[in-house]
């Protein structure tokens, strides 16, 4: 997401003293939160994950009986096992999240080298193209009337950025011991973070819970809605020892949509490693 920087100039001589204090307080919580994001970002992007998620699709009218009573659509299950990433996207400019699904329904994927080595070792020349790719590649095993690709665990730290945070007013919600609740909500400016197949915006909004002293986040909900859809996605994160840092441990995520069907997923994190890409090098004597 591209985003503009926008400015406001605001009189704080005519604001209250508790609502410059307030403003003070949001401001000191949100830098801390944009620069944990940015450090978790640069730390994050070398750890790889194994997803075990499994996604249902409840309920839906797709007619009626002989009797002129509503008929209820199938259920459908799928249960997916996929590493998880953070890479940076082929422009540079930020990092996406990938799913690469290893296992679907019990069964491994077959094309799984082959799709790996196109999306990495042959990329498209259009990097804007590519990310596209990463994205589908992503989501090509979810299920549902709801084409989506938001489903990722790390996807609502990006309204942290600091570069992101002008498209975002943020309110402080309830507090309780040493965290405290941050409510954001996207402005409307034409374009957003998510948006429809046919690129109408999608405003987003939610809450972080987070640590006020570290400005660590310990849980995320994001949250967008149309006329015809409702979309939220949980994310609880917690310790790793492993990488000695906090990780997405469950994502819980409901569709709801307008003719009664339902898409619930609920993803879990374990076998959390850091990466690396290993060179071998043999050297042979030349020829005589």
């Amino acid at each position: 997401m591209r985003l503009i920087r926008l400015l406001a100039v605001l009189a704080a001589a005519a604001w209250p003293l508790p609502l410059l204090a307030q403003a003070g307080d949001l401001d000191e919580m949100l830098d801390k939160a944009s620069d944990y994001v940015e450090l978790y970002e640069r730390t994050f992007v070398g750890v790889v994950s194994e997803e075990t998620y499994r996604q249902q699709v409840r309920g839906g009218r797709t007619g009626t009986d002989l009797r002129g009573f509503p008929v209820e659509g199938q259920s459908q299950r799928r249960d997916l096992r996929s590493d998880v990433l953070l890479v940076r996207a082929p422009a540079a400019d930020r990092w996406i999240q990938f799913r690469d699904v290893f296992e679907v329904d019990g069964k491994p994927v077959r094309d799984r080298d082959d799709r790996l080595t196109k999306l990495f070792l042959q990329p498209s020349a259009d990097a804007s193209r590519q990310e596209e790719d990463i994205a589908a590649a992503s989501a090509r095993y979810n299920i549902g009337g709801v084409n989506r690709t938001v489903n990722l665990p790390v996807l609502a730290l990006s309204v942290l950025e600091a570069r992101n945070r002008a498209w975002f007013t943020f309110k402080i919600g309830r507090r309780s011991g040493s965290t405290v609740e941050l409510e954001y909500q996207e402005e409307d400016r034409g374009r957003t973070m998510i948006h429809t197949n046919d690129n109408q915006p999608m405003r987003a909004h939610g809450r972080f819970t987070f640590e006020a002293a570290t400005g660590r986040v310990l849980a995320s909900t994001l949250a967008t809605e149309t006329t015809t859809l409702k979309a939220q996605i949980d994310v609880t994160y917690g310790l790793e020892p492993a990488v000695d840092m906090l990780v997405p441990r469950e994502m819980r995520e409901r569709y709801s949509l307008k003719d009664g069907s339902t898409i619930d997923g609920r993803a879990t994190y374990a076998k959390f490693r850091r990466y690396q890409v290993k060179v071998e090098e043999k050297l042979t004597p030349p020829r005589k």
